[in-house]
């Protein structure tokens, strides 16, 4: 088969890894993959991790320009491409330059949204103004704003709906989320796919001898989504009561400086910052995972780290949780009190996984069974089956 991926830019975050994997995977398999790259961005680039046999094409323009489009023709003819996987399923420009390039040539479009559907950062944002605003008038403002930033997105991804041959989410649960933030009735074309592991788990295997006694939070450390200062503050519940546990922060983000000086306020003396690294080999040693973010798509690092055995402890902020986690079998789930993160809740859960040793021994090995339905080969399969159903399709229509 022939698939080609559209990409905005060539920085790296968990979109662009993901697609380097399934990309990588696919021209192993034997099939032919293009990569469309809108711009180019400053910083690493995601380009260097694609298998030598993946085609990349660059532009210069994250726009509808009639370069691109023509650009992006010229490709789907030169290489009879069979699927465009549109990774950005927000916002609008990728839709329609795909669709204007496609035009005629039969090519099927598959985009692809990689968070919770009424999930967004612009909304997060103004959500966090409210909270520390009590001025009624700039409270009256910044719910306008909102609203309108409600209203286009929802109507920007109904469109992009109505414009794909399937619209992919990551999460069984995100179904009625979409429908619900979208108000779209026809839900024919809506495909649940998840991402796969991106890292080496040495063939999913889990070694309690390797285990130390440390508690590790992996990903970017931002507020608006990440909210890293939740897991601080559970630390901050726990560091007394067991001297001989570490928490362990592996990330950076524009929100470390502030995250190391709230370390410093509360006085706790066993928190780490690592910084940007392979987290593999904190996996490998860790024990317990704790994520506390307001908002995920499908966040890979819980079927990573638990590919490795860590016991994940998490806050249910966003629907995927619940698929990827069994409460009290392969992780811990912590619920909102009130609609609201309550560190008392989740420090208990941490507690209960480091107190009860059989039981947590027992949930590092459900973790790894279950985190081999993420692998690479499964979902590899999926996205073959999901070809090869609309393929059929055709042939049946």
């Amino acid at each position: 088969m022939n698939i080609l991926f559209l990409l905005r830019g060539t920085g790296i975050g968990g979109l662009e890894v993901v697609t380097s994997v399934l990309a990588n995977k696919f021209v192993k398999e034997g099939h032919h993959v293009d990569i469309f790259i809108f711009r180019k961005e400053e910083g690493n680039s995601i380009v260097d991790r694609f298998d030598k046999d993946v085609t990349v094409f660059q532009q210069n323009d994250y726009r509808i320009t009639k370069d691109n489009v023509r650009a992006l023709r010229q490709i789907l003819i030169k290489d009879k491409i069979d699927f465009i996987i549109n990774q950005w399923g927000l916002p609008l420009i990728p839709i329609v330059v795909a669709r204007k390039a496609s035009k005629g040539l039969g090519v099927k479009i598959f985009s692809v949204y990689h968070n919770a559907p009424s999930a967004n950062g612009r909304i997060q944002s103004i959500d966090i103004k409210l909270s520390k605003t009590e001025n009624s008038i700039k409270r009256a403002g910044l719910q306008v704003i909102r609203s309108l930033y409600k209203w286009v997105t929802s109507k920007s991804m109904a469109y992009i709906y109505r414009h794909s041959d399937r619209f992919i989410v990551l999460s069984k649960g995100f179904i009625k989320e979409f429908q619900e933030f979208t108000h779209v009735m026809d839900l024919s074309k809506l495909k649940v796919l998840t991402n796969p592991v991106t890292i080496d788990s040495d063939n999913y295997t889990y070694n309690p001898g390797g285990k130390l006694k440390e508690i590790i939070y992996v990903g970017r450390l931002d507020f608006v989504q990440k909210r890293v200062y939740r897991v601080i503050d559970t630390w901050n519940l726990l560091e007394n009561d067991y001297p001989d546990w570490q928490l362990t922060i592996v990330g950076d983000g524009p929100d470390r400086a502030n995250l190391e000086n709230h370390v410093k306020t509360l006085n706790l003396s066993r928190v780490n910052f690592e910084g940007f690294q392979n987290p593999v080999p904190y996996y490998r040693r860790a024990s317990i995972l704790m994520l506390t973010s307001d908002f995920e798509g499908f966040p890979l690092v819980l079927a990573e780290a638990m590919s490795c055995g860590v016991v994940p402890v998490v806050y249910n902020s966003y629907a995927a949780v619940k698929d990827i986690i069994e409460n009290n079998v392969d992780g811990m789930i912590t619920e909102k009190d009130h609609g609201r993160f309550n560190a008392e809740r989740m420090a208990e859960n941490v507690k209960t996984v480091i107190h009860n040793c059989d039981s947590s021994h027992l949930m590092a090995i459900q973790a790894v069974k279950k985190s081999e339905s993420y692998s690479v080969d499964s979902i590899y399969h999926l996205w073959m089956n999901f070809f090869h159903s609309m393929i059929s399709l055709d042939n049946n229509g």
